[in-house]
């Protein structure tokens, strides 16, 4: 080695006799006892400082390194992934389990092999693709036509986050997941898992971050919930002062060649920044002169001369139309070149496809393994094992390392109780209980009279109803409500006599719909027996339904609490917390929050819709009528 490093003092580059696309295995780390040795485990155990960590669904670990930069002991990290796996048990300092948690009961067998009754710190993140915006649009599409079942296991597995806090009972508990999975399922996955945790004593903290503000140089956020046992104080990370660049992170690497696989060279130069420094650190002499894993795929001749074309910033829109391959107008962010001083876009395993979001600021290739690793924080110590693209694909499904820094943190702070407790000083929050009361009064008096609210109907004709709804005045559908509820209970029956449809809806001037209700109803004819499903998955299979209608059918066909969000209600939830610019997932949880212990039940939520039309509406608002005023940040500053 000290030969090497001598070498590439003196030459730019030292190229290793390796093959292409090589297999990096690496072994587990020097520090961690052997699994297998119980008696090892049992010592190591005894030395491990405190606070005590489980990353579960870990991947490579960048939540792990996280942790352990912030003086968190990782005993135990698991996923099913066996590469990932051996990156992981190659970079943290801890005990590695490769498993499907599908089934939490092996790996809880597996702790208790090893001694480890109880943590302080249970944290991971389940697969994202189920709730991520590309895998939900991939997968609805697939059921659509009939290639794959609506169910996604995958969308359960962080239950088994509870199994094993129920085993473990830790201080506190981290999850991690796409935004996304706040809206996943019409928000009842969220609820469901701040149910779990208030249901076993945690108090509960929800944020979306943005991982650039954790000196972390891309667009890339995140959701977190935090649970913190008997409701302790817990409070997100500060924001750091200025904005990361591509540059800080990759600038002081050298000129790589596309397509040269495993090649080890020596730095461009010192790091020129605060963050180059940071992702050194922990290298040692003589590897202190060497980056690792600074290789990319090669280049098609057509899409160099496409690179050498594209300026920083420059997308596939601005390539010359005889060089295009794709149309500009479906895939107008096909191409990417990145730049020095701005955030890359985000890492995500995708990168292991083509790497066509991810053109070098300057040279005409893609990202390398390692500026890829570099932009998501990991420092150049940590390797990767697998192929070239296995490699890429943990970095992009890894959480940043510096924002899990960020979070470890707060979460040591809140355990060691150097969290203030807030001042009670103040307007006090009412009642969520007589904030219900008081609607539910109203509602008894001025609620509008429809014909579906006074009739028992099948689930088929409140779909049927709420598909007619959709974006329609509610006025408008009661005038033919009754010729609609009589083409038939069942959706065969309704097939039976669509031609009695055309007609009726033309009335509204909804004629289009008829054929969404015609595939509708075939659809639950054909491929669900006739019978519409009680679960949101199943119901957002079929053509023309999305998440409100979802929500609404297992409301008011089978008495299943669920916050509905339309016009009336998101503008509500927005008077009352006083915000225009909160995300939807937050107004959701908000509404989740004020519908009290009995949920967004049919009461609550016929309630809040017709509030929404009689009384806070969109313009000229009647605050002085509204039940729940004294409760409305908007209103009372109006008033």
């Amino acid at each position: 080695m000290s030969n090497a490093s001598e070498t590439i003092q003196k030459r730019s580059s030292y190229r290793l006799p390796t093959h292409r696309g090589e297999r990096i295995r690496l072994a587990p780390h020097q520090m961690s006892p052997d699994p297998k040795d119980k008696d090892a485990v049992r010592r190591w155990l005894e030395e491990r400082p405190r606070p005590w960590a489980i990353d579960l669904f870990c991947g490579a670990g960048g939540l792990s390194l996280g942790l352990e930069e912030e003086g968190f002991s990782v005993v135990a990290a698991a996923d099913a992934d066996q590469v990932a796996t051996e990156t992981h048990a190659a970079n943290i300092h801890g005990l590695t389990w490769t498993g499907d948690l599908s089934d939490p009961s092996e790996f809880i067998r597996q702790l208790d092999d090893w001694g480890i009754e109880e943590v302080d710190l249970l944290a991971g993140g389940p697969p994202c693709q189920p709730f991520s915006t590309a895998g939900m649009s991939k997968i609805g599409d697939l059921v659509r036509r009939g290639d794959r079942s609506p169910r996604d296991e995958r969308a359960d597995l962080w239950r088994s986050f509870f199994a094993i806090v129920d085993r473990l009972n830790p201080r506190a508990m981290l999850f991690e997941n796409v935004p996304n999975f706040a809206q996943a399922q019409g928000g009842a996955l969220l609820i469901a898992l701040l149910d779990e945790l208030k249901g076993r004593g945690y108090g509960a903290h929800v944020e979306v971050l943005e991982a650039w503000r954790y000196r972390v140089p891309q667009h890339r956020s995140r959701l977190f919930v935090i649970g913190i046992a008997e409701e302790g104080n817990f409070e997100w990370p500060k924001p750091i002062k200025g904005r990361p660049t591509v540059g800080q992170v990759i600038g002081d690497l050298p000129v790589v060649e596309a397509g040269v696989r495993d090649e080890v060279q020596g730095y461009k130069g010192p790091p020129e920044s605060v963050l180059g420094r940071l992702l050194r650190k922990g290298l040692t002499h003589p590897e202190s002169q060497l980056i690792r894993d600074h290789v990319t795929r090669s280049v098609r001749p057509d899409d160099a001369e496409i690179y050498k074309l594209l300026k920083p910033g420059g997308t596939y829109m601005d390539v010359p139309e005889h060089l295009r391959r794709y149309r500009s107008d479906t895939f107008s962010d096909k191409y990417l070149r990145l730049s020095f001083e701005d955030l890359s876009r985000t890492i995500t395993a995708h990168i292991a496809k083509d790497g066509y979001w991810y053109i070098h600021p300057r040279e005409d290739r893609t990202l390398s393994i390692r500026e890829a690793a570099r932009i998501q924080t990991f420092p150049d110590r940590f390797r990767f094992a697998g192929q070239p693209s296995n490699r890429y694909r943990q970095i992009g499904n890894a959480v940043p390392p510096l924002l899990a820094s960020a979070i470890a943190s707060a979460v040591k702070d809140a355990l060691e109780d150097r969290i203030p407790v807030a001042g009670t000083t103040g307007r006090q929050p009412k009642s969520v209980g007589h904030l219900r009361d008081n609607l539910s009064r109203w509602f008894g008096q001025s609620k509008r009279d429809f014909p579906w609210r006074r009739l028992r109907l099948s689930p088929w004709q409140i779909l049927l109803l709420e598909m007619c709804l959709h974006r329609t005045k509610a006025e408008q559908v009661a005038r033919v409500a009754d010729k609609l509820l009589s083409l038939g209970e069942t959706p065969d029956s309704f097939l039976s006599n669509s031609r009695d449809l055309a007609p009726v809806l033309s009335s509204l001037g909804l004629h289009w719909r008829s054929v969404n209700l015609a595939s509708a109803a075939e659809f639950v004819r054909d491929r669900l027996a006739g019978e519409v499903p009680d679960n949101w998955q199943e119901l957002t299979a079929i053509p023309g339904v999305g998440d409100y209608i979802a929500s609404a059918v297992l409301c008011f066909a089978f008495g299943r609490p669920s916050v509905l969000m339309d016009t009336n209600t998101v503008r509500i939830a927005r008077r009352l917390l006083g915000s225009s610019d909160q995300p939807n997932w937050q107004l959701r949880l908000a509404l989740h929050k004020l519908a009290g212990p009995r949920g967004a039940d049919v009461e609550w939520n016929q309630a809040l819709l017709d509030l929404g039309a009689l009384v806070c509406t969109a313009r000229a608002p009647k605050c002085g009528e509204c039940p729940i005023r004294a409760y409305c940040k908007t209103g009372t500053e109006m008033s």
